[in-house]
């Protein structure tokens, strides 16, 4: 689906300015010429043009708990926001931006969920009767509608290639369970869990090679990246490393390159996210392409779905991913 976003990049013009011309803002006016520039790029990328008729009306809730500080540490979260946003408005949905479940107004026909609640939050939303699309995860499959990506296949494709190259030791570099209930340190996050499944299945699995830091950050993969340099002191690295999120990658590249670690030459990262960062670090990131702006129009166009179409089963939507070559994992010839 063609976002504003795009023809906006395309164009040069902002999102504001695109937006207002093709939802036929009657307040705004424009020159002809930006006017048949943008609705020429508009037309060639196929853009559909949701008109104010074809609204939904619906109210609804951004319920958003993810913290400024997590925003400024993975820019993948500030990208899925402001996709929500931008969707929402293009099929007439109202919009409201809450933390907390008892901050949704009465009047919400349904909310989005983007970060992690516990119980007592999670009972509260069951409370108010209304459709939600939790995003990442589902707290309660019966009650929630949810979409996520299909981190178990983006892991196992990434093992396969690892082994069709011959590579025998392999490690993962991630961060903690969302649980707040959970230690530190800990192995539940599930892109860990199927790296730990499938290095198993493969006969590759080594438990010494596996190392998991406090967060999904820059900070986080730069102290791993110190961890992993000392630990295989005066020994080879593993010859591979699967890296959970491009900011974890880039903490992790800066600790090699300050220890003169060759990446691709000493091992080789294949990380995930494929967000702007991964192409301009040394050496850019091989990584698996998350679309945000498809997350983001999914939820807002499944949550008007659920909404629509009333007692129905729950459903979990997965979104596949696909891998990018660059430096850090050279393309197989």
């Amino acid at each position: 689906m063609v976002t504003i976003k795009e023809i906006a990049a395309r164009t040069g013009f902002s999102t504001a300015t695109v937006s207002r011309l093709l939802n036929d803002d009657p307040t705004f006016s424009v020159s002809s010429q930006t006017k048949k520039k943008i609705l020429g790029v508009a037309k060639s990328l196929g853009y559909q043009h949701q008109r104010k008729g074809n609204s939904t009306n619906h109210n609804i809730s951004l319920l958003y708990s993810i913290s400024p500080q997590k925003e400024l540490s993975d820019i993948f979260y500030n990208d899925l926001r402001n996709s929500i946003i931008e969707f929402a408005a293009e099929i007439g949905m109202t919009l409201s931006f809450v933390r907390h479940a008892n901050e949704i107004p009465e009047n919400s026909d349904g909310f989005i969920a983007v970060g992690y609640y516990d119980q007592q939050e999670i009972e509260q939303l069951k409370q108010l009767s209304i459709h939600g699309v939790f995003l990442e995860y589902n707290p309660s499959y019966h009650d929630f509608d949810s979409i996520k990506f299909n981190f178990q296949q983006i892991v196992k494709e990434a093992i396969v290639l690892f082994i069709n190259n011959h590579f025998h030791s392999i490690g993962f570099i991630g961060g903690p369970s969302w649980s707040s209930n959970l230690k530190p340190h800990n192995h539940d996050d599930v892109r860990t869990q199927y790296f730990e499944y499938y290095t198993k299945r493969a006969g590759v699995f080594d438990d010494q090679a596996i190392f998991i830091g406090d967060s999904f950050s820059v900070s986080s993969g730069f102290t791993l990246g110190k961890q992993i340099i000392k630990q295989y002191s005066g020994k080879p690295l593993p010859e591979g490393f699967l890296v959970a999120t491009d900011p974890l990658a880039v903490g992790v590249l800066q600790a090699f390159n300050e220890s003169r670690i060759v990446v691709p030459d000493d091992t080789t990262l294949i990380s995930i996210n494929d967000n702007d960062i991964a192409k301009y670090v040394s050496p850019p990131l091989t990584s698996f392409h998350l679309d945000v702006n498809q997350l983001g129009s999914s939820s807002v166009n499944f949550l008007q779905q659920v909404i629509d179409t009333p007692n129905r089963q729950s459903t979990t939507i997965l979104l596949g991913a696909e891998l990018v070559y660059r430096k850090s994992f050279p393309e197989p010839s």
